[in-house]
């Protein structure tokens, strides 16, 4: 009998990437691939890339290296972000077979499959139509991602996102309840919504329906025990939104919301629609709806022009905000951008002093928050394999505002919705928790 061909898969970078390579995974499994890890050295090895930074395009070359070493005689497809973007950064590199668009991920067995030529990267600005994969599980996880929407049109000056992801282009509602019901009857305790724009969902469809819309389907037409959202612009966030999830104990209590800068002249430079005081307003508006809220911001610090002053004002609104954590990212010129052919770059190690002084921030954040969570009852998701913590058996877990802590238990608890204790202290700086 003939062994059934190997593949191995790498994700780097968003969670649209991590939903795609699911999607990915499945397709190869379907058609008989046998999945190996990394390290074991496959026959086809695929690299679903990022190019968010030149640090994720230089990572995503390593990647095709590194599988080179590990089996001279591997094909090596690299796809995603920085693929649709440079794809002739990968061409000449030694072993890769394939390069292909982010579009192109759902012709991977006809591509895999076939004689093409080494690229096969179209203009994705130009497509339409709808979100094209989809899954049926996640696997290793309790967690689930779905797909909703894929693409951007905000043009920010500093992001090479729409050119890598093309229009906003939206999953029709039956196809995500379909894939979130399947997901239900698999045992998933949580779905996670994600894609690029997701605050633009629907808008492309016809006829057009919002977000909250979709919402609301999917609680009354699934029996998925907990939602959660993915990243949504500030100007997305509206009442509607923020009354919904106030009501409904099955939408997760956590908002992940890009602040950038919390200067409006950089945020004017960036093509970023709204003010700091607007988005202090916004958080006010959420923490009082929400109270308790998991509220994780993004910021970019570096940006061209970013006086000592403008930083300042970041800095000063992050320190007056309930945040439960921040992601910082040093600008990184990005070519194609607007904002590569600004004046006043910053140099690199003024850009990284910044970076440290905001991620210090934000880690002294993140403490104040999982101290909040001490002595509460939480309602946890737990990992779907067990831990081992002194010599007690235990799992990961994730709660509704999106804190991850451990929760100590002999029972099955596995992939489970389950009700937890918080320890009254912090147990060498992590959660623990018992059942209830």
């Amino acid at each position: 009998m003939t062994a059934p061909p190997t593949f191995s898969l790498v994700t780097l970078g968003c969670k649209a990437n991590q939903f795609e390579s699911a999607a990915m995974q499945q397709l190869l499994q379907q058609a008989g691939y046998r999945q190996l890890s990394f390290e074991q050295g496959a026959e086809l090895v695929i690299i679903n890339s990022c190019c968010v930074t030149a640090q994720s395009d230089a990572q995503s070359r390593r990647w095709v290296r590194r599988a080179r070493r590990l089996n001279p005689t591997c094909r090596v497809l690299v796809t995603g972000c920085a693929a649709q973007v440079q794809p002739q950064q990968f061409e000449s590199l030694a072993g890769v077979r394939f390069v292909i668009g982010n579009r192109e991920k759902a012709d991977l067995l006809a591509i895999v499959q076939g004689d093409g030529p080494v690229r096969q990267v179209g203009d994705i600005r130009r497509s339409g139509g709808q979100v094209e994969l989809s899954i049926s599980g996640f696997s290793q996880h309790s967690r689930a991602f779905v797909q909703i929407q894929t693409g951007c049109d905000a043009f920010c000056s500093y992001c090479i996102i729409p050119f890598a992801r093309g229009p906003s282009r939206s999953a029709r509602p039956e196809q995500v309840v379909a894939q979130v019901r399947t997901l239900a009857e698999q045992g998933y305790a949580e779905v996670v919504l994600t894609g690029i724009h997701i605050g633009r969902y629907g808008q492309d469809l016809q006829p057009a329906i919002r977000l909250t819309t979709l919402l609301q389907q999917l609680l009354a037409e699934t029996t998925i025990p907990r939602l959660r959202l993915g990243s949504l612009e500030p100007q997305e966030v509206d009442s509607d939104l923020i009354e919904l999830l106030a009501r409904q104990p099955r939408l997760c209590r956590h908002l992940h919301i890009p602040l950038q800068s919390a200067s409006d002249t950089v945020l004017q430079r960036m093509n970023r629609h709204y003010s700091a005081a607007f988005f202090t307003d916004l958080i006010d508006h959420v923490t009082t709806a929400l109270p308790g809220v998991g509220l994780g911001l993004d910021v970019l610090t570096g940006f061209p022009g970013e006086t000592a002053a403008e930083f300042d004002q970041t800095l000063q609104c992050l320190k007056s905000l309930p945040l439960s954590y921040l992601h910082v990212f040093p600008y990184s010129c990005r070519p194609g951008t607007a904002a590569a052919s600004m004046p006043a770059q910053l140099d690199g190690d003024l850009i990284r002093r910044r970076a440290a002084m905001l991620r210090m921030l934000g880690q002294c954040q993140a403490q104040d928050f999982l101290q909040q969570q001490c002595g509460r009852n939480l309602e946890v998701v737990c990992e779907r394999q067990p831990t081992c913590w002194q010599g007690q058996r235990g799992f990961q877990a994730v709660s509704s505002e999106y804190v991850e802590l451990l929760v100590v238990s002999d029972l099955p608890l596995a992939g489970q919705l389950c009700r937890v204790r918080v320890a009254d202290q912090l147990q060498a700086g992590q959660l623990v928790a018992y059942p209830v």
